[in-house]
């Protein structure tokens, strides 16, 4: 397709309403405006969100850049939306996107990058009757209150900060009143992410992963990146007494095009060659069946230097699965003293001491499944989160 060119979605419908903007009745229909080109977790929460949301019954429409995972998304739900080849291409088409949200009968835009508070403030100037909500899924530690972010912020009507670390930056670097930052944690589906007790499919899945059946399986989530503490868990692995018995995975990217580092995979590989303990650690790359792969294993470790708030945490806690954490970012807020340790982020013998002790402890490590799970069906399961996103939304319309 050629460069500059916008494209649409799914044919949209709806009333030909002129006007400045429709009005009556609650959020019958949501705008997720989304112009990221990544592949993590912003990119993951858009797409389950737009699951609840229609479960809930919720219509939702889309924004976003062409050839991206969110447009992926938006296609797969069926969604109606408008990618563009840049963040420019949408600001020149911003007439053109007024006249299709009268069109849809719009007035909730809930947008997750801060440069699309580019759009949002231009659409906001056309259509004042337009509310904003902004999730954050970042919480940058950096100030926000240059003319520019004064302006692009004023038309925020909530800023919803995805933990209470994330939350205390927002109200400290943004430019919007307190009362106008809501910490709204993420939830995780707890039907979809469940733990498994039938022992030939855990058998089965074990033995397709590569993994020994007599070994504790460790898993790390995440994309193989400098951040997601990668190289701090196989130093820590390396240091593991031989005799352990223990198999370790990494599920996730390890190249740009599954959103991982190739450079900093590559040192990671350097580590393990040649170790005694180099047939005991696997990188599987990304996967699309990491629900079938977290109940099967038996600790997961969390390395994260600094999460905002870490989806693949509460995944793991869903699958009743004890982890070991860092003491930074949004981690203490997720994981207590019952369901997982928490150690410092690059403290290498903090990671192998805590690795060791629950390799040696199968008691431990089932209680603290047992209550890890319970953890998320009290406090993150998606129902809870959809449920107060949608008010929300409904007392903006």
């Amino acid at each position: 397709m050629a460069k500059g060119l916008e494209t649409d979605g799914v044919e949209a419908g709806g009333a030909n309403t002129e006007g400045d903007h429709p009005a009556g009745g609650k959020a019958a229909k949501v705008l997720q405006l989304c112009m990221s080109d990544g592949k993590g977790g912003m990119e993951l929460y858009v797409d389950r969100v737009i699951e609840d949301l229609h479960a809930e019954g919720v219509e939702v429409i889309g924004i976003c850049l062409l050839q991206t995972r969110i447009e992926t998304y938006f296609q797969r739900h069926g969604v109606a939306f408008k990618a563009f080849s840049s963040n420019l291409d949408a600001l020149k088409s911003v007439w053109r996107i007024r006249r299709w949200l009268i069109d849809e009968n719009v007035r909730i835009v809930h947008c997750h990058k801060s440069s699309d508070l580019r759009l949002t403030a231009l659409l906001k100037l056309l259509l004042p009757n337009l509310r904003v909500l902004y999730t954050d899924h970042v919480g940058g530690q950096r100030a926000k209150k240059s003319p520019y972010h004064r302006f692009a912020y004023r038309n925020v009507d909530y800023v919803l900060s995805i933990s209470q670390a994330t939350y205390a930056r927002n109200v400290n670097n943004l430019p919007v009143p307190r009362e106008r930052v809501i910490c709204l944690p993420h939830g995780v589906n707890i039907d979809t992410y469940h733990p498994v007790t039938d022992r030939a499919s855990i058998a089965a899945k074990r033995a397709e992963l590569g993994i020994p059946e007599s070994a504790v399986a460790i898993g790390l989530p995440g994309r193989v990146t400098p951040g997601k503490g990668q190289d701090v868990w196989v130093k820590a692995l390396l240091a593991l007494p031989q005799e352990l018995d223990f198999f370790a995975v990494s599920i996730g990217g390890t190249d740009y095009a599954s959103g991982g580092t190739e450079e900093f995979y590559q040192t990671l590989v350097e580590l393990i060659d040649g170790t005694p303990l180099a047939d005991k650690i696997r990188f599987l790359g990304h996967r699309s069946d990491l629900t079938e792969i977290l109940p099967v294993l038996d600790l997961v470790c969390i390395p994260s230097e600094n999460e905002a708030f870490g989806l693949t945490i509460i995944e793991s806690m869903a699958c009743a699965m004890p982890i070991i954490g860092s003491n930074t970012g949004s981690l203490p807020e997720l994981v207590d003293k019952d369901s997982g340790v928490l150690v410092g982020p690059f403290d290498v013998d903090a990671w192998q001491r805590a690795m060791a002790a629950l390799i040696e402890d199968d008691a431990r490590r089932r209680a603290m499944g047992a209550a890890a799970r319970t953890r998320v069906e009290r406090h993150f399961s998606n129902r809870q989160h959809v449920k107060r996103l949608m008010g929300y939304y409904d007392a903006l319309a």
